[in-house]
């Protein structure tokens, strides 16, 4: 029962990891900055933005309570960020002061990627380049809030960023709605990168609020083609080394498990022939029930159970457990020499969880032991084991057991106590010290000798 819960426990950690992977894939973090600013850094689009700290950040990842949507005049969280989401929409920007309102748009696609950088464009290059732009995007209401059926103008120029030159896009409805949209972008690392205003959800444009975002916009890292090439490999290397990597090892568990199993079955139809001619054999009285070999006393108290509980999940597959971390920790160490600090973090915070849920499961473990055996009211109770020359018996703890031999899956010694292991997980106890010293090695021997299928 004990180790079904752990593999729930497992497979939910497995799912919040995965959850954790693709919220923040893509992830926004901010940092305090000087002089009343703060900096968001935008993974994905490589680069950076400093603002006032009075400026409210909105994104699809805020949670619909969240009081940031109603102090930038949004009572509708949950539709805004659909919105988000089909404008491509990374996030935005209110200024409680003004009330404007400034998006910062990114996406990549075919286009772009055959574009790839137009940071370095002259003003006419950019301007020829941005009114083609400008044409499509008073045909796609896709782009743009202004209607297509509406007659509109636009007006192109550009705008010197310290680091790259951008277009600069004015549209203006003409009609009766006199709806308006003011756009800076440029396309660099083979994706878009534009910030906008408009006056959609009563926003209002004041061109002194979007370029103080633009002077606070920073390019962390400037690719050329041949570089975003490398890095794409780099990226569908890491992808294919984990896909191969959990392969690989998906084989290797089913070919063990297969061979255990196969083992394990042979084992029972054996110990099953042996117990059924084991007990033929003492019915007839032809077994000898009157010469005690061994006989030891046990005390079951919390040392015991701690000590038992412990080499229980932490070192009864040990083996097991180095050949998976040596795995784990190569397939890890591997994406991070790619460059992949993303999930040398998330590999950490995993393996930090993994071994929180084996140390509560231990602590369950001892606790459900505990209460099996009323040790919370009682300091110890005392087993008694009989060895025979055929079998043995077990009382004081439960109903009186008996076993032949042969049904000893394994024999451990951990902290001066013999583990018999009548199962895959759970042992009999004995305390190797109640055991005469002067004998305690042909008991061993005995045990081990005897247990052997």
């Amino acid at each position: 029962m004990l180790k079904t819960i752990v593999k729930k426990k497992a497979a939910l950690v497995l799912a919040v990891v995965c959850s954790f992977i693709s919220v923040f894939g893509v992830s926004i973090s901010a940092k305090a900055g000087e002089n009343g600013t703060r900096t968001d850094q935008y993974v994905m689009q490589y680069l950076e933005i400093t603002v006032p700290d009075t400026y409210i950040k909105l994104s699809t990842s805020l949670k619909d309570s969240d009081p940031d949507w109603l102090a930038a005049d949004i009572d509708n969280p949950s539709e805004r960020k659909d919105s988000f989401k089909s404008g491509n929409i990374v996030a935005a920007y209110f200024d409680p002061e003004t009330h404007c309102t400034v998006y910062f748009i990114s996406k990549s696609d075919d286009e772009t990627l055959k574009s790839f950088d137009i940071t370095q464009y002259s003003d006419s290059k950019m301007i020829e380049y941005a009114t083609g732009l400008a044409d499509d995007f008073k045909n796609s209401s896709e782009t743009s809030i202004i209607d297509p059926d509406k007659k509109m103008k636009s007006q192109v120029s550009t705008y010197k960023h310290p680091q790259m030159n951008m277009f600069k896009l004015e549209f203006s409805d003409i009609g009766e709605n006199k709806d308006s949209e003011l756009i800076y972008g440029t396309i660099v690392n083979g994706m878009t990168i534009q910030f906008s205003m408009n006056t959609s959800y009563l926003g209002t444009i004041r061109p002194e609020v979007i370029t103080k975002v633009l002077e606070g916009v920073h390019l962390t890292t400037i690719m050329t083609y041949e570089e975003y090439e490398a890095r794409v490999h780099k990226t569908w290397t890491v992808i294919g080394c984990f896909f191969g990597g959990d392969i690989l090892l998906m084989i290797i568990l089913f070919i063990v498990s297969k061979y255990n199993k196969k083992q394990k079955k042979k084992r029972v139809d054996i110990i099953s022939s042996r117990l059924f001619a084991f007990r033929k054999k003492k019915q007839e009285g032809g077994v000898d029930t009157q010469t005690i070999l061994y006989n030891v006393k046990t005390e079951y108290d919390k040392n015991l159970i701690r000590a038992y509980s412990t080499y229980n999940f932490w070192f009864r597959n040990i083996k097991r457990d180095i050949i998976m971390a040596i795995i784990y920790v190569g397939l890890v160490g591997y994406a991070t020499y790619l460059g992949s600090k993303v999930v040398l973090i998330l590999g950490v915070v995993a393996a930090f969880i993994l071994l929180y849920i084996r140390f509560s499961g231990n602590e369950k473990y001892q606790d459900n032991l505990i209460k099996r055996y009323d040790l919370k009211k009682k300091k110890s109770i005392t087993a008694e084991y009989r060895f025979y020359e055929e079998y043995f018996t077990l009382s004081g703890i439960d109903s009186i057991s008996e076993y032949i031999y042969p049904q000893i899956y394994r024999v451990a010694n951990y902290q001066g106590y013999m583990l018999l292991y009548i199962s895959e997980e759970n042992a009999l106890v004995i305390d190797i010290e109640k055991v005469p010293e002067e004998s305690r090695i042909d008991f061993i021997r005995h045990i081990i000798t005897k247990s052997r299928v």
